[in-house]
């Protein structure tokens, strides 16, 4: 038996039997095993136990849940604590400081449910077992006392120093470096490790970049093997003849384009639109056929899950895929032929979906157009014509489509949380010159509406016809957190609350829609968005809540996720035969919830990669803006400092200790700095004009103080 197919008898067995645990002896016979499977299923159980799958208690084994455990991603704090993200996506569990044991942010680990409750009623836990250690080496600053040399870890979840012995060579205090640990911290012990690697001065752009890099473990060169499977593969004067071949549908002669930003190299995906007899829209979303050139279980593809995903960071991209697949052969160019994946909808004048098609094709892109040429021409088309007639009627058509399904999508319930982006404009060296808030237009809403009504469609597709599949799902936000919610807007003098005992799911859009256009309309949506679970991938379609989709997926990024290639390549093979084969059945079910659970952690890191690039930017950015002063509202207020927002997203803190007028004190029920004294008080949305005073462009931090 395949140790895949053993693993799902084993995970399938324990859930649907409501005894909690089981000895070796007894899953043997009830999984109906071989005499020559014995040590195989020892072996597995022993595997999935490390893996935090299964818990043994004496000698028998049970799933974690069952059992009041959990394994999950410890999410560190700097003052402490953490929480627990569990594997099985339920709420955060906190955990004190004198229940981590010796854990640090990072880890794996399996943890027990104590039964108490933390002051915002979050389940609280004490971890008992270690299953992985987040990261062996750490990036920080070389210090000196005395004789002892340490080095203090940049990010601050990691509340502890690491000891080292004396450096040689060219290390110096105040060093950016890595170090390696070889004894974590255990109670009084105090964690020990070696320097590996000096990236220079703190402070150099070079530093910087590589910092970024070894605290997010971001991927490096593509291995050797990924460029000899390159040179293996077809160039593209092969594309038509692969067409014929495999009888794909011909659609180079329909007028089709592809819509993105200036800078975009890797064109996923390219649009259609065309009337249809006695209905209304015949619409094409022709998605790149990554499949065709990344095979199951080849070099390619065993790094493209490795990634999950292409990370975007202000000055380079991290790739899914090598440029000679995401830039060239697997890229929508326009005027070249490329094989795709089209998906046709056919949809009544009034928008809504009727049927839908799917076909592996040829395509010719007619056209490349950018999101502000696409935005110019829908309020002036005089102002920015189009290479081919048949474009410019087919957009206008698109622009009202696209409202359509907006408008229908609003009104089921979606979430429009379209939140403002800072775009950052650096110069030849690779320094920020120039930062904006920008919001998304025209354009960009139009290729977002086809995007998702297509995930829509696919994903319909496969759950009614029961295939293994990996959906993209979003829980409906829990009670708990819209009461914090509730609390927080009442105390910001949020009117839309006013009325309300309790915040339910379907006042979110009311809030939504009465903040647009005010002063703090960035700040609740963000408050919302806090408020919300975050979307995942699994194998259950859950639905997705802020989409009010009863069924989602993400189909139409191959090149730069890795998820949507896996359902490339079961949307191929279930055209091409009809159905799934069941061996091919039960793999899809063993490997799949491994990948959806990979590619989730893998685009959790990708985020926090981004965001900490911006941050590092927008901090260099400020550099040569010491002693300006700015109008900002407060977008955050603690216990150790207030956080304002300037109006082009930049943001800083002011600690709590330059408030020099008063002591303050911290309200948490009305999140809100007051001040003993004079009762002056510092609330979440108030406006405030700052002042810049220090900045740590390293770690993307900046200081302001009141002006």
């Amino acid at each position: 038996m395949a140790v895949d197919n053993l693993r799902a008898k084993i995970l399938n067995f324990l859930a649907e039997h409501s005894q909690r645990t089981y000895p070796v002896k007894d899953l043997f016979l009830h999984l109906g095993l071989q005499p020559e499977d014995r040590d195989m299923l020892r072996r597995e159980l022993k595997q999935m136990v490390a893996e935090g799958l299964l818990v043994k208690i004496d000698r028998s084994y049970g799933l974690p849940e069952r059992l009041g455990y959990h394994a999950g991603v410890l999410q560190g704090h700097r003052r402490g604590y953490a929480f627990l993200r569990p594997d099985n996506r339920e709420e955060d569990i906190f955990i004190r400081a004198a229940n981590l044991q010796s854990a640090v942010h990072g880890d794996r680990v399996v943890v027990r449910l104590t039964g108490g409750r933390s002051k915002r009623r979050r389940r609280e836990g004490v971890v008992i077992g270690i299953l992985k250690r987040g990261s062996s080496r750490l990036v920080g600053t070389l210090q000196q006392q005395g004789k002892r040399f340490y080095v203090v870890p940049d990010d601050s979840r990691y509340s502890f120093i690491v000891q080292v012995p004396r450096p040689a060579g060219l290390y110096s205090p105040g060093d950016k470096v890595v170090v390696e640990l070889r004894h974590w911290p255990r109670g009084i012990q105090p964690a020990q490790g070696r320097l590996v690697e000096r990236f220079g001065a703190a402070g150099s752009r070079q530093a910087e970049a590589l910092i970024l890099q070894h605290k997010f473990d971001l991927p490096g060169a593509f291995p050797p093997a990924v460029f000899n499977e390159l040179a293996e593969l077809p160039d593209e004067e092969l594309i038509s003849r692969v067409a014929a071949e495999e009888n794909r549908l011909d659609l180079t002669a329909l007028t089709m384009v592809t819509i993105d930003d200036e800078t975009a190299r890797d064109f996923d995906d390219a649009v259609s639109l065309e009337p249809a007899e006695k209905v209304g829209f015949r619409l094409g979303v022709h998605i790149a056929d990554v499949a065709q050139y990344v095979r199951e279980g080849k070099a390619l593809d065993r790094e493209a899950l490795k990634r999950a995903t292409s990370i975007y960071l202000v000055d380079r991209v991290i790739h899914m895929l090598p440029p000679l697949l995401s830039e060239n052969l697997c890229s929508l160019q326009a005027g070249k032929e490329r094989l795709a994946l089209s998906v046709f909808i056919n949809l009544a004048a009034n928008g809504e979906v009727l049927s839908s098609s799917f076909h592996p094709s040829l395509i010719k892109v007619a056209e490349r157009l950018t999101y502000r040429q696409v935005a110019a021409f829908l309020e002036d088309e005089a102002s920015a014509p189009f290479e081919h007639a048949a474009v410019g009627p087919m957009i206008r058509e698109m622009d009202r489509l696209a409202a359509m399904l907006r408008q229908r999508r609003m009104k089921r319930g979606s979430l429009d949380l379209d939140m403002p982006e800072a775009r950052i404009i650096l110069d030849e060296t690779g320094a920020p010159v120039e930062i904006e808030r920008r919001r998304m237009g025209r354009a960009e809403r139009l290729i977002e509406e086809f995007m998702i009504l297509c995930n829509e469609v696919v994903a319909d597709y496969f759950f009614k016809e029961k295939v293994p599949f990996i959906y993209r799902v979003h829980a409906v936000p829990a009670v708990e957190k819209l009461a914090v919610l509730r609390e927080t807007l009442a105390q910001m003098g949020n009117s839309a609350v006013a009325g309300l005992k309790i915040l339910k799911p379907k006042h979110l859009n009311l809030l939504l829609q009465r903040s647009r256009g005010e002063r703090t309309e960035g700040l609740i949506r963000y408050l919302i968005l806090r408020s919300l679970p975050q979307a995942h991938y699994s194998v259950e379609n859950e639905g997705h809540f802020g989409l009010a989709s009863r069924c989602y997926c993400h189909f139409t990024a191959p090149i730069r996720r890795y998820p949507d290639l896996v359902i490339h390549r079961i949307l191929k093979e279930y055209l091409l035969r009809g159905g799934l084969l069941p061996k091919r059945v039960e793999r899809l079910q063993s490997r799949l919830p491994a990948i959806a659970l990979h590619a989730s952690e893998r685009e959790r890191v990708a985020m926090e990669a981004e965001r900490a690039s911006m941050d590092q930017k927008k901090a260099e950015y400020m550099e040569g803006r010491l002693g300006e002063v700015y109008s900002g509202i407060i977008s955050g207020v603690t216990s150790f400092g207030i956080f304002v927002e300037l109006e082009n997203t930049i943001e800083g803190m002011i600690p709590v200790a330059d408030l020099g007028d008063d002591y303050y004190v911290y309200q948490e029920k009305q999140v809100a700095l007051v001040g003993e004294r004079t009762r002056k008080s510092f609330r979440l949305g108030d406006p405030l004009a700052v002042q810049v005073v220090r900045v740590n462009s390293a770690e993307g931090k900046i200081t302001f103080t009141l002006a």
